[in-house]
């Protein structure tokens, strides 16, 4: 096995690891893959609104009830090829933005925290999280 020198890095206390950004506090969104979300004019065609989604599964795992604030999108590619973006989908899409402005970090928990596990499910989702509140500061 190679390694590219140009692509490692040692010794560091944060950096980019598959797409995340790795730290001693835990994981936390890539800003360029949330600014890519931002940046996003209002969809005008089918297309946009899957270059949308495409963007939002990579953050999928930092955004609250990420499938159901999806929904109006996947519902909008389902249209037999007839774009619609209405009202609907811009309260969506403006939510979407306003939520990715203020990303949790995730981290592990210590042995002896508690866990909490929520689960949720709908007619057109299912979800789980898994929390371990800290202390307050």
């Amino acid at each position: 096995m190679k390694l590219n020198p140009k692509k490692c890095v040692f010794g560091v206390k944060s950096g980019k690891f598959l797409g995340f950004l790795v730290n001693e506090r835990g994981i936390d969104a890539n800003p360029d893959k949330v600014e890519a979300i931002l940046s996003l004019p209002q969809p005008k065609s089918i297309k946009d609104v899957q270059r949308l989604t495409g963007r939002m599964a990579a953050l999928t795992r930092f955004v609250s009830k990420s499938a159901d604030r999806s929904i109006p999108f996947f519902n909008t590619l389902k249209q037999n090829g007839k774009f619609r973006w209405g009202e609907t989908e811009e309260r969506a899409f403006e939510k979407v933005k306003d939520h990715l402005r203020a990303l949790p970090t995730i981290s592990r928990p210590e042995e002896g925290d508690k866990l909490q596990l929520y689960v949720s499910a709908s007619a057109q989702t299912v979800a789980a999280v898994l929390i371990s509140e800290k202390d307050k500061v």
